[in-house]
């Protein structure tokens, strides 16, 4: 079967082509998976620290405003604990619609009992009509044991999306290291492709154009046929063929003169 110059120099070309396209889609799929886990860090585990961090703040201006409240300025005091227990509550809806670990709604229902009871403890001094130094004894025994119990079960949800957090920054930084790898394979592929084209264009060029030289060189009119020894069937093959033509319509032409 004949196989023309432009077909080979096609067909070598076409693998590095095809290397460096596969290569290219590995690239965007490993890249696009990346994207959707960094996207996903960021809205969810990201949210929930934010929501913790709300309740933690709600939380210490809540107990800002017990402290106001037993130094005398119960009215402002009162006004902080309320907007606060506000904050808290709204605080605790969204870490719950934004549910993302296993572990997430029993750390979230630790952190409600806990702030419930802390709650109505401050709720119970003020309510009461306690005066001040009964105010400030209950805080003591109890409402100050009871602010720190919900403030670790809000320090536990926000570790917990740490870990997480940090979990998947393990993960990718390994799926980077994988969209790395299409990179790698491209680099490969073009220097296995240098090798294979300087193969071919030996194989294919540098020689037969060297057995033409050769076959030129020692070319004696006596031998009547040009013979560079090409055994490939392409457009070198065709151009022996057209030379040993060329060759013998010469010789013709010469011998019919001579006559």
């Amino acid at each position: 079967m004949n196989s023309s110059l432009r077909i080979k120099i096609l067909l070598s070309l076409s693998l590095l082509v095809l290397m460096l396209l596969v290569a290219g889609i590995m690239s965007v799929l490993e890249f696009g998976k990346m994207g959707d886990s960094v996207d996903s860090v960021l809205k969810n585990n990201y949210q929930s620290i934010e929501s913790a961090k709300k309740m933690t703040d709600a939380l210490e201006r809540e107990d800002s405003g017990i402290l106001l409240w037993m130094i005398g300025d119960k009215d402002s005091g009162i006004g902080i604990i309320h907007s606060s227990d506000a904050i808290f509550r709204t605080a605790i809806i969204e870490a719950e619609t934004n549910i993302t670990e296993t572990d997430e709604p029993q750390h979230i229902s630790e952190i409600v009992d806990a702030y419930d009871k802390y709650h109505a403890s401050v709720m119970t001094i003020i309510e009461k009509g306690s005066s001040v130094p009964e105010g400030k004894q209950r805080y003591d025994v109890e409402t100050q044991k009871l602010f720190f119990i919900t403030k670790e079960a809000i320090n536990r949800l926000m570790v917990l999306n740490q870990d997480q957090m940090n979990k998947q920054s393990a993960v990718v930084k390994e799926k980077s290291r994988r969209a790395m790898m299409p990179a790698i394979v491209s680099i490969a592929a073009a220097i296995l492709f240098a090798v294979l084209l300087h193969f071919f264009i030996t194989i294919y060029f540098i020689h037969p154009i060297m057995k033409f030289i050769n076959g030129v060189r020692e070319y004696y009119p006596e031998q009547g046929r040009f013979n560079a020894h090409v055994v490939s069937k392409d457009e070198f093959k065709i151009l022996e063929d057209e030379l040993n033509l060329l060759i013998s319509r010469l010789i013709r032409k010469r011998d019919l003169s001579n006559e």
